[in-house]
């Protein structure tokens, strides 16, 4: 083994190390001899502590033929620990053969159970890469190890191998400092020894290429999009993630075309609109208002570089904004879902018409996606949300083959009336999951993938179609993004895959049956949380009530209500991306922004003030009202006056106001006494959904009501009748003191 160093920082960092206090044997037959309790035991006492962190810059070869004898790691070792390191040594450390998909998928989702850690068949000897190692600094290291020789390959497999590092904490003693584990698929021996030979059926491979962001865009029915941050420009441009993604298939297009045969372009539509819309100048959001974009050249640019790309291949359109379909079929929001999923009306051309997602990924592609195809996050859905999309049209569910139950037969496979599944390779996708940081050992996820995809592919060949899918965010470098293509197209080269053609697969006729997909608790707790999801379905009952029952079409505006409240529709779907599962704060931020939007529609209709007070004549003098619409819609609202003792309004008053329009309103009432009123007004919808403010009028009145009329006249006849008996009385008295009179 050679070894040389250097010292700088690495271009690129996937994955991190975690240190441990456990001293390691110098000899691979000690650590062979650990007991399986004494290998558990060292490996959770690696965990504890985190002294060196280990980057990779690169591994070659990823796959070892039979012309290859040479492996070659470089990285970068970073001292991240709380004190100085000396006598930092490396070895590369190789483990037994995994021998088949289970022992895979261990060392892929437990790397420090694989043997190459604690029981290494074969090791190479402890090899200085720095002396001193300050805190918090790094040294960059190159090892070359013999294949043959050094690892004792000598047939085909995919093998762990993991770099040991030693060194001397201050004030301390000889301890294992860090791991990195990876795996190395081997197709043939070096050294002219065994290999695989193509089998006579070569698996049909097809590979989902994700196109996916998170949500940027924000709308309002009556203002400019804006983006909520300048992000996508950069990931657009070059050295950005969705710039990579795109390049890296470029490059490997103009090499061998053929490879695109393989690819199945997988594309959310809102981040096509996004960027469709920034390729004609956009504006961001900031914390001072508006400023303009800068990255409209290089969204033209990425977009004409796709339109080459897709035309004629493959595409599959996400749900808009990879909405999270199982959590808006569980908050009963089914007409959102149905947006989402590809019905009309989640946008609207220049004449109002309403499109569907096929529509967007048509317009700014010019190809259309799969028809009824859907990948849903997680690889899985619940029984509910199979029997909306079911409803929706026939869909094919393209799902985790380790979610898909009680299969029989080949894909693809019924489901139920209306819904089939195909499966992807599960073992793949989850080896090409980014692992988990701070873990108890650094590993590298597209090496891991690269390994699973040889062994599906070619060490344990299947007839069987395998489609492979990435992490929906795949944020592989350059580098990896190269070689991974490059190896799904060498395995076809050599005869070991063909092409497969999702499009004709899903067209196809069903060829099995399952018996449904697998819907755990965990994936319930996956999804967009159930307050955000609460917000959503509120503002989703006001959205569909105004376009119902309360806005309509004006024969000189010609908006419909639909293409008015559209923006906040898509912004509520935008608000259930899947994105936000891990970022729920983010999530309750997008449904504040469409609650926002949504009060500013609203109070767009409103009772005006009349700015002085107002004086009733008689008892039924009309109250005088002023409604205002400055909506390019007709609306339709009820006008609700408070209850003022001395004033009796109508009831209930139902009331058109015409698009962009003033106009006034008498309302019925009655007065019972004269004075001075407040009375408040105010406009909702007949559910009672408010619209504007609240006006308080001022009014006056100095007409006499019916209480003070009959009090008046009571009074009046007690007068009368008291003034009648003052009268009798004084008859009667005059009478008694006139006896004389009565003999005239």
């Amino acid at each position: 083994m050679s070894t040389r160093l250097r010292r700088g920082t690495a271009a690129v960092a996937v994955a991190l190390a975690a240190a441990a206090s456990a001293l390691v044997p110098t000899q691979s037959a000690a650590t062979a001899s650990a007991t399986a309790s004494e290998a558990a035991a060292a490996r959770a006492q690696q965990a504890q502590s985190s002294r060196l962190r280990v980057e990779i810059d690169s591994l070659t070869p990823r796959v070892v033929r039979a012309s290859t004898t040479e492996l070659r790691i470089t990285g970068t070792l970073t001292n991240t620990g709380d004190r100085p390191i000396t006598e930092v040594d490396l070895r590369v450390q190789r483990g037994d053969v995994l021998a088949d998909e289970a022992g895979l998928r261990e060392a892929i989702t437990d790397p420090t159970a694989t043997s190459a850690l604690d029981r290494p068949a074969e090791t190479t000897r402890f090899t200085e890469v720095t002396a001193q190692l300050p805190q918090g600094a790094s040294v960059d290291f190159q090892v070359s190890v013999d294949i043959a020789e050094d690892l004792g390959i000598d047939r085909p497999g995919v093998y762990p191998v993991a770099l040991n590092l030693n060194g001397v904490p201050d004030f301390g003693t000889t301890e294992r400092l860090g791991s990195l584990s990876t795996l190395i698929p081997v197709l043939s021996a070096p050294g002219g020894g065994p290999g695989v030979a193509p089998p006579a059926e070569p698996t049909p491979l097809a590979v989902l290429w994700p196109l996916v962001d998170k949500p940027r865009m924000v709308e309002s029915p009556l203002g400019q999009p804006v983006l909520a941050d300048d992000e996508l420009a950069a990931s657009l441009a070059v050295g950005g993630r969705l710039y990579s993604l795109l390049d890296a298939v470029r490059t490997a297009a103009e090499s061998d075309s053929a490879i695109l045969r393989s690819l199945c372009f997988a594309v959310d539509p809102d981040l096509l609109s996004t960027v469709a819309a920034m390729s004609d100048g956009y504006q961001v959001r900031t914390g001072d208002g508006v400023t303009e974009g800068r990255g409209a050249g290089t969204a033209e640019l990425w977009l004409s570089t796709l339109r080459e790309l897709v035309d004629g291949r493959c595409v599959l359109a996400l749900p808009f904004a990879d909405a999270d379909l199982a959590a808006l079929s569980r908050a009963d929001t089914v007409a959102l879902q149905t947006l989402a999923a590809g019905g009309p009306g989640i946008t609207y051309d220049g004449e109002g018409t309403p499109r569907t997602t096929t529509d967007i990924v048509r317009s700014v592609l010019g190809v259309a996606p799969v028809d009824g195809l859907v990948w849903p996050a997680g690889g899985t859905l619940d029984q509910r949300t199979l029997a909306d999309l079911a409803a929706l049209r026939p869909t094919t569910v393209l799902a985790d083959s380790a979610r898909l139950a009680g299969t029989t037969g080949s894909a693809p496979f019924d489901l139920a009336a209306n819904v089939r599944a195909i499966p992807y390779d599960g073992l793949v996708s989850a080896s090409l999951e980014p692992p988990v940081r701070g873990g108890a050992v650094a590993t590298s996820a597209t090496q891991n993938g690269l390994s699973a995809l040889v062994y599906r592919g070619g060490l344990a060949a299947t007839p069987d179609p395998v489609v492979v899918a990435p992490p929906r965010r795949w944020a592989a470098s350059d580098a990896d993004l190269a070689v991974f293509l490059e190896t799904v197209r060498t395995l076809g080269d050599d005869g070991f895959t063909t092409e497969l053609s999702l499009p004709a697969l899903v067209a196809g006729e069903g060829n099995g049956a399952a018996s449904g997909l697998d819907y755990r608790a965990a994936d319930t707790a996956a999804e967009i949380p159930a307050p955000a999801m609460a917000r959503v379905s509120r503002s989703d009952a006001v959205q569909r009530e105004l376009v119902d029952k309360v806005l309509f079409e004006d024969a000189t505006s010609q908006v419909t209500p639909s293409a008015l409240v559209a923006p906040l529709r898509r912004g509520l779907v935008r608000a259930t991306s899947t994105a936000w599962r891990a970022e729920p704060r983010q999530a309750e931020q997008a449904v504040a922004r469409v609650t926002d939007g949504l009060d500013g529609l609203l109070d767009r209709v409103s009772v005006t003030d009349p700015g002085r007070p107002l004086s009733l004549a008689s008892k039924d003098s009309p109250l005088p009202v002023y409604l205002s619409n400055d909506l390019p819609v007709e609306v339709l609202a009820k006008i609700n006056v408070g209850q003022t003792p001395g004033l009796r309004p109508q009831e209930e008053t139902l009331v058109r106001i015409p698009a962009n329009a003033k106009i006034p309103r008498y309302l019925s009432t009655e007065v019972t006494r004269s004075g001075r009123f407040v009375v408040n007004v105010w406009l909702t919808t007949q559910n009672g959904t408010g619209l504007g403010g609240t006006s308080r009028v001022e009014l006056n009145s100095t007409s006499f009501g019916n209480i003070i009329l009959i009090v008046t006249g009571t009074a009046a006849g007690a007068l009368v009748l008291l003034m009648g008996l003052r009268l009798v009385r004084r008859l009667r008295a005059a009478k008694t003191a006139d006896p004389a009179g009565s003999d005239l």
